[in-house]
């Protein structure tokens, strides 16, 4: 994502070049293209220096206004393979929010990465070293 009045900056350079390196599908962004600063000619030779890649390759998006974006999410969904995990694995995951409840106590939000996460599953916190059984397990599904 590169901002059409600044272009490249050091910290795209950066992130470009670590996803190049992991093997990342790249999908090229230039935001803020309803600014009155937007130089869209210049970024996008910028980015095609950068990453070879064709100008029609090149997504131009306002996320203030909403123009593009659903380009941008399309071409996510169909240009970025899927992550891969096996239930078989150990299981892994990370709490990225949580809260209390008054009747069902702690309720813990967790991106499974490896494994599965049944109800009455042993779980561990790692940092903490405190272990839990689940009582609940949800799905969220897309709407």
């Amino acid at each position: 994502m590169v901002d059409a009045t600044q272009g490249v900056q050091a910290q795209t350079l950066a992130n470009v070049y670590l996803a190049m390196a992991a093997g990342l599908k790249i999908v090229p962004v230039i935001n803020k293209i309803d600014l009155p600063a937007a130089d869209i000619e210049r970024v996008v030779a910028e980015i095609v220096s950068l990453l070879a890649c064709r100008e029609r390759d090149i997504l131009l998006i306002s996320a203030k206004t909403g123009e593009g974006v659903a380009d941008v999410l399309e071409a996510v969904t169909k240009q970025i393979p899927p992550p891969v995990s096996s239930a078989e694995q150990i299981t892994r995951g990370l709490i990225f929010d949580s809260y209390y409840d008054d009747y069902r106590g702690v309720i813990l939000y967790v991106r499974v990465f490896d494994g599965e996460i049944a109800k009455g599953s042993h779980i561990k916190m790692m940092a903490t070293g405190t272990e839990a059984i689940t009582l609940e397990v949800g799905t969220l599904t897309p709407k």
